[in-house]
């Protein structure tokens, strides 16, 4: 098999993260019960619901795009390790 490279994996996790970053901001903005009703069931019952009341930023937004664009290309640095440590062990 053949490895795998970083900067297109992490490139891919950190585009990935930010468009989905992205339309979690947008569906909070327009419809956030909603929302909070998704994540309420992804974090297994957890009252999510005492955020509703926040708002938005614009900069708030862009700074968590470039946060999570970050972390999201980081992360896959360190599966593309992993992963080709572990392809080269096997």
């Amino acid at each position: 098999m053949d490895e795998l490279n970083k900067k297109v994996v992490g490139l891919s996790l950190g585009i990935t993260s930010t468009i989905i970053y992205l339309i979690c901001a947008i569906w909070y903005t327009i419809a956030p019960k909603s929302l909070i009703g998704y994540g309420n069931y992804l974090f297994h019952g957890i009252d999510l619901s005492s955020i509703t009341s926040k708002t938005i930023t614009f900069s708030s937004v862009v700074i968590g795009l470039i946060l999570i664009f970050i972390s999201g290309y980081l992360i896959g640095i360190l599966f593309v390790m992993l992963y080709n440590y572990f392809i080269k062990k096997h």
